[in-house]
């Protein structure tokens, strides 16, 4: 599975800066990359994200993809790994307070600007047939 590239590196003088190579327009992550990534214990990711789903924010059936794969050949053993993307990542750097989680904020609210400063329209789309008010 092609999973993309997004990651927070720093060099030597200590200057940050966001990897971002999207595959098809997003990046898929498990909660463990996510943890690594924000700089968080993965408990908090899985907090995060229960509560993202309970709350109806997100849809995880929408948001994730689980990838089953073989461990052993001659002894068939099935696991599983569930990735999320970038949606979700987006959703759990606004309930994540770290510097990680900050710097990516920071990141996505540049892009998204860059993009209204180059004259482009940001359009969303949304489905108001299958929208609760309950």
């Amino acid at each position: 599975m092609e999973t993309g590239k997004l990651y927070i590196s720093t060099d030597e003088n200590n200057n940050t800066e966001v990897i971002f190579k999207p595959i098809n327009g997003t990046v898929w992550l498990t909660h463990y990359e996510i943890a690594f990534l924000f700089g968080v214990h993965t408990q908090t990711i899985n907090n995060n994200l229960r509560a993202i789903f309970k709350s109806g924010v997100l849809r995880e059936d929408e948001v994730s993809y689980t990838y089953r794969y073989a461990v052993n050949s001659s002894n068939y053993t099935e696991r599983q790994a569930v990735y999320y993307n970038l949606d979700a990542i987006i959703a759990l750097a606004y309930r994540i307070k770290s510097r990680n989680a900050e710097i990516f904020r920071k990141w996505v609210m540049d892009r998204i600007c860059r993009q209204k400063e180059s004259k482009s329209a940001i359009v969303f789309r949304y489905d108001f047939d299958n929208i609760s008010l309950n």
